[in-house]
């Protein structure tokens, strides 16, 4: 997965918020993700990042990265570079 920081050369005016991007690619089957396709239809195409966002947020978290076994030190680095 890549992230990167992007930041503004602007001066002047209000300063943007340090952003970090993050590009994800998902590929859904019909038949086996129709849930998921119709909620990728039902937004419209600029509200899809803060529609996954409060999907995520409002998923069991730890529950995912207990499944995928990581330790203990493992989900705190996770959880502390989600917070940087």
């Amino acid at each position: 997965m890549a992230t990167r920081i992007e930041q503004s050369g602007r001066k002047g005016g209000r300063p943007r918020r340090e952003t970090v991007v993050v590009r994800v690619k998902l590929r859904l089957h019909p038949g086996e993700d129709d849930d998921l396709n119709a909620f990728f239809a039902s937004l419209p195409k600029r509200g899809r990042a803060r529609a996954v966002i409060g999907a995520l947020r409002s998923g069991d978290i730890h529950r995912v990265l207990v499944e995928e076994g990581l330790d203990e030190e493992q989900m705190a680095d996770a959880f502390e570079g989600w917070l940087r």
